[in-house]
Order: C-alpha cells, then structure tokens, then sequence
C-alpha cells in the first residue's frame, strides 16, 4: 500500500534546483548586457542626416506611433454613393414587361479610402471606390469633411485622382517602391469596414507579382492585415513614408487571410502625373496576343489584331518576338508592361525570327 506523504526529494534534485537558478541569474546578467550593446549598436547605425523623427522610429524598434502620426493625416476616409433604379421582379428586365413594372429607387454606396499627395487637395484612390459614385465625400484624419469631385480614373492600374476645394492640407511624404526590399517592416492605414481609421502592422511579403487581379499590376504583397474599407489606403514604410496605394487582397472568405497588395508608388505618381496633364492615363498598345509557351530568347506571337500597330507592321502568326526597343523579351509580363508604359505614337523598334531568320521592324505604338 503506498503511502499519502510525499517521501524526501534526493540529494539530485536540489543540486538540479541550484544549477537552474544561477543559470538563470546569468542569463538575467547576460540578457542586460546585450541589451546594452543592442543600444549602442543601434545609435551607431542612425544615419548622421536622419531628422529627430526618424531616428527615434529607428531607435525604438518596439513602436511605430512616430510614423503613424507622419502618415495618419494624410489618410483620408472616402465615401461615394449615387441612387440607382432597380425593377420589383426579374420579369421586368424583359422588354415585353418592362413598360408595365414600377422600379424602385434605392441608394447604392461604397467605402474606401484615400491619400493626399498635394497640398491644395489632389487625393489619390482606387478607381473601383469612386468609379459608381455620383456623390463623393472626403473625412480627414482631423474630422473635416469635404465634397470631392474624380479629377480623373484609370481602370488597367486601378487608380483614381479626386480633388477638393482648399489648400494646405497634410501632404504624406513619399519613398521609393523600388528601395522596398521583401521582410521590411510596413503599416497599412485606412477605413476598414468604415469604423474609421486604423492601421495594421505586417512586412513586404513579396515584389513583383503578376497576373493577380488586372494585366498591369507588378504589386507589393504584404501580411499587414488589409479589408474592405481599406481600398485606397496608404501602405506605408516604418518612417511613415509612402510605399503603396492598397488595392486588393486575396481571400476565401472576404476578410484579410494576411495576403494583401499595394500599387507601388513609383507608378502611382506617374498615373497621377498622366492625369493632371492629360485628364487619363495614356496606355500604349501593340495588338498581340502571345502564346502561353515560349522559347528560350522570345515570345512566340499566337495572335496578331488585324488592323493594329502589330498588324501594320508586318507581324504574323508563329512569329518569335526577340526585343522591343533593344530589351530582350523572353518573359512576357515585363513585355505587357513594357508596351503599357509605351507613349502612344511613339515608335517601336522590333526584331523577330521568322523562319529561321532574323528580322528588323517598325511599329508606332497605339493608344488602349
């Protein structure tokens, strides 16, 4: 029969305890060593020109509120809506009935959110959260609200510029997209759900991604958790500069799964230049269609558009494409992106194989 009192613990375990406890003391002792060097090392590393701000960002690694006060009030919270007229029963979309059905007028609204990249009040958005809206309002970070009006929108990049009335508003500081490197820490700021603003913390998960949601996209992939609401928003880097405009996210169930993207700013800026000076986004066109295979130097043609640029210039089916403008084309997303990017009217150098053989045209860009 066992007995209920414990029997006295062996002479092992208290030397285990004691063993234990100053392997603890001198990891404590270690532990506040290296946080001391830590420090050190990180004032060694702060750049000589780097303002207070940034600094300060780079120095306390733990928290990012200096760069959400540089960013927040630059983001902005949009709301469009317009009325639209929707018939009682599907019988009244039918042309024999429709004289004889009463619609209903309802009002249809959307959410999203925005960025302003001028101080007299240039905003820029997605186009899919101002496209359907005939009434579009603007809340700043401070509690104002503004009517805005779409200076202009392109579809291919998803990206939109609208504008209201004023001036010296907050202007958010921009970066390079191209200096984002994979596993830098970003914020994603905007309006999820339309409970107002917030901000998510992630990294660059990946660069350069393609064929994800339209034909132009080479997107920043990012874990920052990104919803609905949050189209439009600023993807920002840990010194609250601008890296991105949040577009899309990919989800099984309509909320962040931690795969959202962002349009790199580089190419936001130049979709905001193109629309102040010409009211749209001038997209090049080719009038290709290449097949899904390819070689090992080219891009094999699978359909030319008759009567386009390809078409006048002599390209044919089963045609190899070597070079647009002396670069080389044997992937086919940085050749889309290529022809896009292309002035319309401007001339395209094209070299081919056909048969064996190397051939030289010329092609004037279209406009898509």
């Amino acid at each position: 029969m066992r007995s209920a009192h414990p029997s006295p613990a062996p002479r092992w375990r208290h030397l285990w305890a004691f063993l234990a406890v100053s392997t603890l003391v001198g990891a404590a002792a270690g532990g506040v060593a290296l946080l001391v060097l830590e420090e050190r090392a990180a004032a060694a590393r702060t750049p000589a020109g780097m303002d207070a701000a940034a600094a300060d960002i780079t120095a306390h690694s733990g928290g990012y509120a200096a760069a959400v006060r540089r960013a927040a009030p630059a983001v902005v919270n949009i709301f469009a809506r317009r009325v639209v007229s929707r018939s009682r029963s599907w019988l009244c979309e039918l042309p024999q009935y429709r004289a004889f059905c009463e619609r209903d007028r309802q009002l249809e609204s959307s959410l999203g959110s925005g960025v302003v990249v001028r101080p007299d009040g240039y905003i820029l958005t997605n186009a899919h959260v101002v496209s359907a809206g005939a009434e579009i309002v603007v809340a700043f970070n401070d509690g104002r609200h503004a009517q805005a009006q779409v200076v202009g929108m392109d579809a291919i990049t998803d990206l939109a510029v609208v504008k209201v009335e004023g001036v010296d508003f907050p202007v958010i500081e921009r970066a390079s997209s191209e200096q984002a490197e994979v596993g830098d820490i970003v914020l994603a700021i905007g309006n999820p759900f339309g409970i107002g603003q917030a901000v998510s913390l992630g990294i660059v998960s990946a660069k350069g991604h393609y064929g994800i949601g339209a034909p132009y996209d080479d997107l920043i992939q990012t874990d920052a958790a990104v919803n609905p609401g949050n189209s439009g928003g600023a993807l920002v880097d840990r010194q609250g500069r601008l890296l991105g405009i949040n577009t899309m996210i990919y989800s099984r169930g309509g909320g962040s799964d931690g795969i959202g993207f962002a349009i790199p700013v580089d190419r936001a800026v130049r979709v905001l230049n193109e629309i102040l000076l010409h009211g749209e986004v001038r997209h090049g066109w080719f009038g290709v269609v290449f097949a899904t295979g390819r070689t090992a130097d080219g891009l094999v043609v699978a359909r030319v558009v008759g009567g386009s640029p390809a078409h006048r210039a002599g390209l044919r089916r089963g045609d190899v494409l070597l070079s647009i403008n002396g670069q080389p084309t044997t992937a086919l997303q940085p050749v889309l992106r290529q022809i896009l990017e292309t002035e319309p009217g401007s001339r395209l150098s094209i070299v081919i194989r056909r048969n064996g053989a190397v051939r030289s045209l010329e092609a004037t860009a279209g406009m898509r």
